[in-house]
């Protein structure tokens, strides 16, 4: 009788909460992969940032006072290392999720982006809540914690969270015949990191670059973040939202379409 009963909530659940049921699965499949029985899992997402910080501040110890007048030097990293590492967690492991969940696919409840959606959400998650208790450290040490304008950051966060997912569903769909074009992919964040603004304001760096630099998504996203945690921090009037969220929505349908029309290859693959 419990079985029979089971089986008739199982039959009567609507797609919806199907769905939500799948992705909850993923999630868990994720976490525990992740974390489950390492516990340096737990603590690299705390030690990376810790040791990119440490070492910019050994580095720039003499500098760090006349970067941004103002603006402590480590609220200054921590603002411009955070928002690159969500967006490059987001982009990278979005594109190898689908190889670490091929096996799933053959439930027919389970599609590809169902894996890439879990896997960039989590990241998102992690990434930022890291985030925060860095900057709730921050707070418990006399320095500014909490942004000025609150609800821009929280927009511009969105935009970066939305490139990252894009950027990575697209690697994700273009290099599923060609794999070995990942490594190349992940060596192209070393240089990104360092033209995106995070050690070195954009108004410190050589005039000459500006223009080339500009075009560069994540450069604005961290200069513009930077401005609505700092009301005083001096965005140049170059760097705007507009442009990289444009970017994201454009880059979002072209990787939603090159997915759908590939979708039935990356089952078979």
């Amino acid at each position: 009788m419990n079985v029979q009963a089971s089986h008739t909530s199982r039959s009567t659940r609507t797609p919806w909460q199907i769905q939500l049921a799948v992705l909850f699965a993923l999630l868990q499949r994720d976490l525990k992969a992740r974390f489950g029985g390492r516990w340096m899992g737990a603590f690299w997402i705390f030690l990376e940032p810790i040791a990119h910080v440490t070492l910019m501040m050994l580095l720039f110890v003499y500098l760090r006072e006349r970067l941004v007048p103002g603006v402590p030097f480590v609220l200054f990293l921590i603002t411009g290392l955070f928002p690159f590492f969500i967006f490059r967690g987001m982009s990278l492991r979005v594109m190898g999720a689908i190889d670490g969940s091929r096996g799933l696919f053959g439930y027919r409840q389970v599609k590809p982006i169902d894996a890439l959606l879990v896997r960039g959400a989590l990241d998102a998650l992690l990434n930022s809540a890291v985030y925060v208790v860095f900057l709730a450290a921050m707070g418990w040490h006399g320095l500014q914690w909490f942004p000025d304008e609150p609800l821009q950051l929280i927009f511009a966060s969105g935009v970066l969270i939305v490139l990252g997912f894009s950027l990575g569903l697209l690697f994700a769909v273009l290099t599923d015949d060609l794999p070995q074009l990942r490594v190349f992919i992940r060596i192209a964040y070393l240089p990104l990191y360092i033209i995106s603004g995070v050690i070195f304001p954009i108004n410190a760096l050589p005039p000459a670059a500006l223009p080339w630099l500009l075009w560069n998504p994540i450069l604005h996203l961290i200069e513009v973040q930077r401005g609505y945690f700092f009301k005083h921090y001096p965005v140049i009037d170059q760097v705007s939202l507009s442009y990289p969220a444009g970017l994201a929505v454009l880059l979002l349908a072209s990787a939603l379409s090159l997915y759908r029309v590939r979708r039935h290859r990356l089952l078979a693959s």
